[in-house]
């Protein structure tokens, strides 16, 4: 039986929406002066501990996607040759045709097996995942390209391919997807604050989140490899590309991917954020990295106030600075689009920016974004909407070798204060020997990629780096 579409795009919106509604408080600003803050290793035993793994009883109805063919694969990401175990449920079937997608919605190959509506096998599924029964097994040709690939178009994994030299890698960010996504009755966020979950499996069914973005990168002459959030955690997974590219909305990290993320940079090579709200909440995966660990309060983490803690990362029991990792972030930024006097969009301060090259924009135009969430970098004074004021970056706080402001936005903050927040558009390089960071600093980014202008100033960003060209203006 062949299954209605998705409205992908529909339900990305309505759980960042959500956002706004039931996001927690977030921290006091911290800057610290250390990029990378002295971390003993540890065990995946001692940090996949968890006790709590949710408040209260309410859950939250099933999103839409359950009502068709809807499932999980074993595993976020695959290397070549692995075999991706699929589990499905939906309208009964005896010969049904499932279908693997690349991200152009090419067929890659047809499954034919039986469908059957399976029963969710666990009272708190967002712990325990699903457990469906395994539909099939698939394994992976080493010929297939790294990538994003679908079954039926809408359930998803990576294929990282073989870990060879890359122009770029590219890294989906799984983590939060699987944070906002509230299959199973909960989610970080839903039904509500006082209901919410604290430890979240990834075997629940999910949908692809900003498949325009990788649909236009995909066409495009590069080598590409592809990776998860999790996969972070090993350097070598980077350690051969030339640009690492954070896409989305990339808000929930671990400590160590942070730390490969600071070092590939200060090895010299650049750093693409197309994301906002980027590298926020801390959390821990349990030793099979099939659950995540996101309690958001150190108190009710079992384990204690420790830097380990899954809360912010400017937490002081943490204290690693995001803003000095990659320039900016969600403290001194906020919500985009709850004021009514804003420019829905980056005010462009910078035209002669060769990251501007080819895009017709001139000092005073609004490169057109309307977001969720912005980040923002240190400012010398904070400004109120509907300002002429053009921001200046406080470098005695970013302390960057180098930093440049192309545009920015107004958002409102909702930290106790003034409620004054920015949208910060940026380039920056730590030291004289490190690679270049480019952040947009806005969660919408990769939606707005169908425009030109935007498919313009991304591939600029990634011609200059790698022809090791120079991304600031002067």
């Amino acid at each position: 039986m062949k299954s209605k579409p998705i409205k992908r795009r529909q339900f990305l919106g309505y759980l960042l929406l959500l956002v706004a509604l039931y996001r927690c408080k977030k921290d006091a600003l911290t800057i610290s002066k250390t990029v990378t803050p002295p971390i003993t290793e540890v065990t995946d035993a001692y940090l996949g501990q968890y006790s709590t793994t949710d408040y209260g009883n309410a859950l939250q109805p099933e999103p839409d996607f359950m009502s068709t063919i809807n499932g999980y694969t074993d595993r976020v990401s695959y290397n070549s040759g692995d075999t991706v175990n699929v589990f499905l449920s939906g309208p009964a079937s005896a010969n049904a045709a499932i279908t693997l997608h690349d991200t152009k919605g090419n067929i890659i190959q047809t499954i034919s097996t039986p469908i059957v509506t399976q029963t969710i096998n666990s009272t708190k599924p967002w712990v325990d995942g699903f457990g469906y029964a395994k539909t099939f097994s698939f394994q992976i040709p080493q010929y297939l390209q790294s990538g994003i690939y679908t079954w039926q178009g809408q359930i998803p994994f990576v294929c990282k391919g073989a870990n060879q030299a890359a122009d770029i890698i590219v890294v989906y960010p799984s983590n939060t997807t699987n944070a906002y996504n509230p299959a199973g009755g909960k989610s970080l966020y839903l039904p509500d604050a006082s209901n919410r979950a604290s430890v979240l499996s990834f075997l629940r069914s999910n949908v692809i989140s900003y498949p325009q973005f990788y649909q236009w990168i995909d066409g495009l002459p590069y080598t590409i490899r592809y990776i998860a959030d999790s996969d972070l955690d090993n350097y070598e997974e980077i350690a051969n590309s030339k640009i690492v590219m954070i896409t989305g909305h990339s808000e929930y990290w671990t400590t160590k991917a942070r730390l490969n993320i600071d070092k590939f940079v200060d090895s010299g090579k650049n750093l693409l954020v197309l994301s906002g709200n980027t590298m926020w909440w801390q959390i821990r995966y349990n030793p099979g990295k099939n659950m995540m660990i996101a309690y958001k309060h150190g108190p009710s983490d079992p384990l204690g106030n420790t830097k380990y803690s899954s809360v912010s990362f400017d937490d002081p029991t943490v204290n690693y600075s995001v803003t000095n990792s990659i320039g900016a972030d969600y403290t001194l930024g906020g919500y985009g689009r709850t004021l009514a006097n804003r420019w829905d969009g980056y005010k462009i301060v910078q035209e002669n920016s060769p990251l501007f090259a080819g895009a017709g924009l001139k000092n005073g135009d609004i490169l057109s974004l309307k977001t969720t969430e912005y980040d923002c970098v240190p400012v010398v004074n904070m400004i109120a909407p509907g300002s002429t004021e053009v921001p200046v970056i406080d470098n005695a706080k970013l302390n960057y070798y180098k930093s440049e402001l192309l545009g920015y936005d107004f958002a409102e903050n909702l930290e106790p204060g003034d409620g004054l927040g920015l949208g910060t558009f940026i380039v920056g390089q730590r030291t004289p020997s490190s690679g270049v960071i480019v952040n947009v600093a806005s969660m919408d980014w990769c939606n707005y990629i169908v425009y030109d202008q935007f498919k313009i100033i991304t591939k600029n960003m990634i011609d200059l780096s790698l022809k090791g060209g120079n991304l600031f203006t002067t």
